[in-house]
C-alpha cells in the first residue's frame, strides 16, 4: 500500500511538470549559469554541483513535456554549452585570461628583494669541524659550537675525522676531509 502512494506522488510530481514547459528553460538556464559560476570561482563546488543537479532535472522534465528528437536536441545543446564552458575555462587559464588572474600567484619573492628561504651559510666556507656521524655521503660535522647537516662530493668519510666547508648551495653545506 505504501509502495502504491509513494508511486502516486511521483506521477503527481510528473503530471504538474509535464504542464510546465518554462520550468523546462528555467532549470537549464539555472544549470548552466551556476555551473559557469562554479569555473569562475574557487571554493567548495555548491554552485556547480546544484548547476548539474539542476541540469538533470531540467532533462527529466524536457523528457515528460517535448518529444524525443526534440529532446536530444536539448541534451546535444546543453553537451555543446558545457563542453564550450571547459574549452572556454582552459584557454582562459593556460593564456592569461582571467581566471588564471584570479587563481594563480604572479609575484615573485625574490633575493633581490630581502625574501630569503633559508638563512644564508656562506659564512661556513673554509671552516673546519669534525664529523660526529659516518658521511654516507651525508651526515652531521660539529663546526664550533654548531651541528651541521652536511654532504660530501660522493665520498665516505669516517665518524671523528676532519673535515672542511669547501661549499654552500642553499640547503647543501659541502664538506671534504682535511689532509693532516
Amino acid at each position: 500500500m505504501k509502495e502504491e502512494s509513494e508511486g502516486g506522488v511521483a506521477m503527481a510530481f510528473i503530471e504538474i511538470f509535464e504542464h510546465m514547459g518554462w520550468l523546462m528553460a528555467v532549470l537549464f538556464i539555472l544549470g548552466a549559469v551556476l555551473v559557469a559560476i562554479e569555473f569562475m570561482t574557487p571554493g567548495f563546488g555548491v554552485a556547480g554541483t546544484i548547476g548539474i543537479i539542476s541540469l538533470i532535472i531540467g532533462v527529466v522534465v524536457a523528457s515528460r513535456v517535448v518529444s524525443p528528437p526534440v529532446l536530444i536536441g536539448i541534451i546535444a545543446a546543453v553537451l555543446l554549452v558545457i563542453a564550450s564552458l571547459l574549452v572556454w575555462a582552459y584557454r582562459s587559464a593556460t593564456r592569461g585570461g582571467k581566471i588564471s588572474r584570479t587563481l594563480l600567484l604572479h609575484s615573485r619573492l625574490d633575493k633581490e628583494q630581502g625574501y630569503n628561504s633559508v638563512p644564508p651559510e656562506e659564512s661556513l666556507v673554509g671552516m673546519e669541524g669534525v664529523t660526529l656521524s659516518m658521511l654516507r655521503p651525508s651526515g652531521t660535522v660539529q663546526i664550533g659550537d654548531r651541528r651541521i647537516d652536511v654532504i660530501t662530493e660522493g665520498e665516505f668519510i669516517p665518524k671523528g675525522t676532519k673535515v672542511k666547508v669547501i661549499k654552500v648551495e642553499g640547503f647543501r653545506i659541502v664538506v671534504a676531509r682535511v689532509d693532516d
